[in-house]
C-alpha cells in the first residue's frame, strides 16, 4: 500500500535551506476579487514543524509578511480550501492577483525562484490527461500501461530541461524531489542530483535525495542497521541499539494501512513463538493522530515495542531507511546486521525457525 497522499504531501513542505542562519524576508501582497472582507492563510513547515499563519482581507485587500530562517515551500489557501504554493528563497515582494472563483489560477510575481518552480508545475500539469475507458479490460489495461510509460518520459524530458537551465536554483531540487523521490526511481533522482550546483546540493531538499540514493546502500542485506531514538506511547525515549543482542524486526506501518493490519496476526504469532528466546518487534507508526494510533494498537492486541516515526522532529526514520510505501520491515540479527528485508506472511516464522534452530 502506497503511503497516502497527504502523508506524501507532508514531505513536499519541507524547508529548503542554503545558509544555516540566512533570513528571507517575504512580504505578500494581495488583491483577490471576490474575497472580499475574510481570510487568507499561509502555511509552511520548518524542522517538522507546521505553522499557520493568516491575514483579514479588507475590499479584496490583504497583506502578510513573515521572516523565514530558510527558504520555504509555502501555501496560500482561503477559508474555502482553495490552494496555491508559492516558493520563498529569497526576500522578495510578492504580488497575488486574480479571481477568487479561479483561485488555482492567481497570478504570482516577484519571486525568479517561484517563477521557474510554477513554470515547471504547469509543464507538468498542461501533459495529456489519463484516456478513458473502452470498455475492454484487456485493451484499456494496454492502453493505460502505454499512457503511463509515455507521461513518464514526458515528465522526464521537462525536468530535464529544467535541471539543464537552472542547475543553480532550488525550484531544480524540489522538481527532482516531487518526481523521483515521492514517486521513487534512485536511478532518474541520481542522474538529477549529479546536475545540481554544490549550492543546491547542500540545501534542505538537495540533503534529502542524497539520502534517499543512499538509502538502498544503507539498507541492504549485509549492512547495519542505522540507529534511531523516538518515543513510545509513554513519552519515553527508545533507541534500537538498546535491543542488541536479539533478532529484531523492524516493522514500519500505520492505523491507516490496510495491508498492515492484515499483517499483524502473522507478527503476533511470530512474536509469541520467539520472544521467549530472544526475538522482538519494534514497531515504527506513521501516524499523524496519535489517538488513531493507540486505537489500533489497542484493536490489534500489539503487545512488542510501539514507537511513533511521525513525532521524529530530527528526521524521519522511515526517509533514513528508504521506505516509500507500507508495510516495511526490516529484520535485524543480534549484531544490529539487516539479514532480512520485507518478510511477509509465514515468511518471518520460517526465517526465525531457521535462526533459532
Amino acid at each position: 500500500m502506497k503511503i497516502s497522499r497527504y502523508h506524501l504531501l507532508s514531505l513536499l513542505f519541507w524547508c529548503l535551506s542554503f545558509q544555516a542562519n540566512a533570513l528571507q524576508t517575504a512580504t505578500f501582497i494581495g488583491k483577490i476579487e471576490g474575497l472580499g472582507r475574510g481570510k487568507i492563510y499561509l502555511s509552511y513547515t520548518l524542522a517538522g514543524l507546521t505553522t499557520i499563519d493568516s491575514a483579514l482581507s479588507n475590499d479584496d485587500k490583504f497583506s502578510l509578511t513573515k521572516t523565514f530562517k530558510e527558504p520555504v515551500l509555502c501555501t496560500l489557501s482561503n477559508s474555502l480550501n482553495k490552494q496555491i504554493r508559492i516558493l520563498v528563497a529569497e526576500n522578495n515582494a510578492i504580488s497575488i492577483t486574480g479571481k477568487l472563483n479561479t483561485f488555482y489560477g492567481l497570478k504570482i510575481t516577484g519571486s525568479i525562484e517561484n517563477d521557474v518552480y510554477t513554470s515547471f508545475r504547469e509543464s507538468i500539469s498542461a501533459l495529456p490527461g489519463r484516456p478513458k475507458r473502452t470498455g475492454d479490460e484487456m485493451k484499456d489495461k494496454a492502453i493505460l500501461a502505454a499512457y503511463i510509460a509515455q507521461n513518464k518520459l514526458l515528465k522526464d524530458s521537462v525536468l530535464a530541461i529544467l535541471l539543464k537551465r537552472y542547475p543553480n536554483n532550488i525550484s531544480s531540487a524540489i522538481s527532482i524531489f516531487d518526481q523521483y523521490v515521492t514517486y521513487p526511481d534512485r536511478k532518474r533522482a541520481i542522474e538529477g542530483y549529479s546536475q545540481l550546483s554544490g549550492k543546491v546540493k547542500t540545501s534542505s531538499f538537495g540533503k534529502r535525495i542524497k539520502i534517499f540514493i543512499d538509502a538502498d546502500q544503507l539498507t541492504n542485506i549485509g549492512a547495519t542497521a542505522a540507529d534511531f531514538s523516538l518515543k513510545d506511547q509513554f513519552g519515553k525515549s527508545v533507541s534500537l541499539s538498546s535491543f542488541k543482542g536479539k533478532y529484531v524486526l523492524i516493522d514500519f506501518w500505520a492505523s491507516w494501512c490496510m495491508p498492515c493490519r492484515k499483517e499483524n496476526p502473522n507478527l503476533m504469532m511470530a512474536y509469541q513463538h520467539y520472544k521467549s528466546r530472544g526475538f522482538e518487534v519494534v514497531g515504527l507508526s506513521m501516524d499523524a493522530s496519535k489517538e488513531n494510533w493507540l486505537l489500533a494498537v489497542k484493536q490489534d492486541g500489539l503487545t512488542w515495542q510501539q514507537l511513533n516515526d511521525a513525532e521524529s522532529t530530527s528526521g524521519k526514520v522511515a526517509e533514513m531507511y528508504g521506505v516509500k510505501s507500507l508495510p516495511a520491515n526490516f529484520l535485524v540479527d543480534r549484531n544490529g546486521v539487516i539479514i532480512a528485508r520485507n518478510l511477509r506472511g509465514n515468511e518471518l516464522e520460517k526465517k526465525l525457525e531457521m535462526l533459532f534452530k
